[in-house]
């Protein structure tokens, strides 16, 4: 009875022995569902595309772009890598929609391929690859990777600020950056990794969120293959070349975080100004930025902006601190210096070499001992003449190969200029108005105030008033007038040659007459000019010169920009400050350290050149709206194309 009684207990259950193991699989199965699911989730919350729609559902299917064929080529070449799991129609459309989107042709061989290929690899749902293409491509990726982009100025300078015995090596070497970065850059890194190690390395980018840790990226690997790289001699540039892509074709998926954690350090000791200064002229928009402003290819090391040294209580940027040296004259360091600074004249590289050798040594042994971990940051005067010795002085730095160079972009005489604008003479010691050549300078200036502009623009007689008004309406005749009617100081801003006409009514031919006398300084009340159905937009600003600045307003009307200038004294009055058909806009700009700050410059064109006949810098808490609704006013004037007749 026994024996039955337990065969029936036995045959209770119809679990086998091995329903433990079954559970355990079935757990892991759904652990790797749901981590693929959360790598999804990864990549779309992250670029910010979790619910934007697919743009490939809905597009005009226009197959029209001028270089449609080698795109076509290249999706052929593309399906093949992908063994055609991707069709080459679906690949084309995908391709050809993503240059619509950037407004761009397509251009072979600037990485698209290698990019879009790895992300195709990932797997994502059909639904969110466009978007994480676009997402990634216009947020991480340069946007220009030419040989002569300054991309790879920007690498050098950081490469010889971290490590200038590699950076001097590979310039005797003649690699240039562009040589061993162009395809790490164009697509982060996709073409010297496996595909499981890039993916890997790309999702931990993303969550950085920072598109400049490329470069310390990039100076890992050098720093990683400096010994061999040391050992190649001139003539070798190839072999360099191929040492850095086989070092970073080493990189495995468990070294992807330590090869972060190295990067993050060289980030947080490469002064910050240099990510704000330099973002927007690698990743930024061409329409927002100046960046052809900055000729970073001629310059020896890092340049860092005056006006950070004044912006906070400590001479640092970031995690770095700096140890500045001043290399203008004694008398002239006696006459006014930085605080913290040190002294160490330059002219004597060459009068008087033994001594400036004993100065140097001793400034070098008190930073050894006293600041070690500071940056040396070199001050000079801010000209090209005067700062020669400053210049041989970087190059022996370099040289003997000390990191952590830079120096003050604009010297002492910008120094000296943004601590008088920010009121913080406390950051001057010694400081003596009476000695000072700059204060001295700036008082022998002549002072214009707002009535004696207005007073000198009345007085001027309509003859003269129209010939000045000819040579910026009218300035193909006489090429020579049109040169000297390029630009204005900003203290003539209230002069007649900027206005054109005064009152407010639209009149098309009014860029053609003049309204004489007096009328350029009628003062009118600002509600009722404001609210003028004329006016499509308005916004408030303030008028920058280099004497001070003018509340104001810009008001746009269907084909023209006015500049409103606010009358001291009399509170709700206007008077126009000036007025430029729109068809004259040349360029909207704006800074990178203070976006508010808009620079509108006019003219025309001739011969394919540009001649700038006026500049408005103006300082607007709405700069995004009001940038916006001049480029759309501008747009709205252009002629329609001619509808085409089948």
């Amino acid at each position: 009875m026994a024996e039955k009684k337990q065969t029936k207990n036995e045959s209770f259950s119809s679990l086998d022995d091995n329903w433990e193991t079954d559970v355990n699989i079935l757990s892991n199965e759904l652990a790797e569902l749901d981590a693929e699911d959360n790598k999804t989730d990864d990549w779309t919350r992250l670029l910010g595309v979790s619910i934007k729609p697919n743009p490939l559902d809905d597009w005009d299917q226009l197959y029209n772009l001028n270089n449609q064929c080698a795109l076509r080529n290249d999706c052929r070449k593309l399906a093949n890598e992908l063994k055609n799991k991707r069709s080459v129609p679906e690949l084309e459309s995908f391709l050809t929609l993503y240059c619509k989107k950037r407004g761009m042709d397509y251009v072979k061989d600037i990485g698209w391929l290698m990019i879009l290929e790895k992300i195709l690899l990932l797997n994502l749902p059909s639904a969110h690859e466009f978007n994480v293409f676009f997402a990634f491509t216009t947020k991480y990726i340069p946007k220009d990777t030419s040989p002569d982009a300054q991309i790879f100025d920007v690498f050098r300078l950081l490469l010889q600020y971290h490590d200038p015995q590699i950076s001097n090596h590979l310039e005797a070497l003649h690699c240039s950056p562009a040589m061993y970065t162009k395809n790490w850059f164009s697509t982060l890194f996709a073409c010297s990794l496996s595909t499981e190690t890039c993916h890997e390395l790309w999702r931990v980018y993303i969550e950085q969120g920072d598109p400049f840790l490329v470069f310390h990226l990039a100076i890992v690997f050098l720093i990683n293959a400096k010994e061999e790289i040391l050992q190649v001699k001139r003539g070798e540039k190839a072999q360099a070349c191929q040492i850095l892509e086989n070092m970073a074709s080493q990189l495995s998926v468990e070294d992807v975080n330590d090869f972060f954690q190295l990067a993050l350090h060289y980030s947080s000791q490469t002064p910050e100004c240099i990510r704000k200064d330099f973002h927007y002229i690698i990743f930024g928009a061409n329409f927002d930025e100046e960046v052809k402003e900055m000729q970073m290819n001629k310059m020896l090391c890092l340049p860092i902006p005056a006006v950070d040294l004044t912006a906070n209580d400590e001479i640092s940027s970031g995690n770095v601190n700096f140890f500045i040296v001043d290399c203008r004259s004694n008398a002239d360091f006696d006459s006014g210096h930085f605080v913290s600074s040190f002294n160490l004249n330059c002219v004597s590289i060459v009068d008087e070499p033994e001594k400036f050798e004993i100065a140097l040594n001793s400034l070098e042994c008190y930073k050894t001992s006293r600041r070690a971990e500071d940056h040396y940051l070199i001050l000079g005067y801010g000209s090209d003449e005067g700062d020669n010795y400053m210049n041989m002085l970087i190059g022996m730095f370099i040289q003997k190969g000390k990191p952590h160079v830079s120096f003050v972009q604009g010297g002492y005489k910008k120094l000296h200029d943004c601590i008088g604008q920010h009121n913080r003479w406390e950051l001057i010691a010694m400081h003596s108005e009476e000695k000072c050549e700059l204060c001295s300078h700036e008082k022998a200036a002549p002072k214009w105030g707002f009535f004696s502009k207005m007073k000198s623009a009345v007085s001027n007689t309509s003859n003269r008033m129209k010939e000045r008004v000819e040579a910026v309406v009218f300035p193909i005749g006489d090429e020579k007038k049109g040169n000297e009617a390029d630009h204005a100081d900003s203290k003539q801003r209230h002069n007649k040659r900027y206005r054109q006409q005064s009152v407010f009514t639209i009149d098309e031919n009014s860029d053609e007459e003049l309204t004489p006398g007096g009328a350029a300084v009628d003062e009118n009340p600002k509600e009722e000019i404001l609210l003028s159905k004329e006016f499509t937009e308005t916004f408030e600003c303030q008028e920058v010169f280099r004497d001070g600045s003018i509340n104001g307003h810009i008001a746009l009307t269907r084909t023209h920009i006015y500049v409103l200038h606010d009358v001291p004294g009399k509170k709700g009055y206007v008077t126009t400050e000036a007025r430029h058909a729109l068809s004259t806009v040349i360029a909207v700009t704006s800074r990178r350290s203070v976006p508010e700050m808009l620079t509108f410059k006019l003219g025309y064109e001739m011969n394919g050149s540009s001649k700038i006949t006026a500049v408005h810098k103006l300082y607007v808490p709405k700069a995004g709206e009001c940038a916006k609704a001049v480029k759309l006013a501008i747009y709205a004037l252009r002629p329609l194309p001619e509808a085409t007749t089948s």
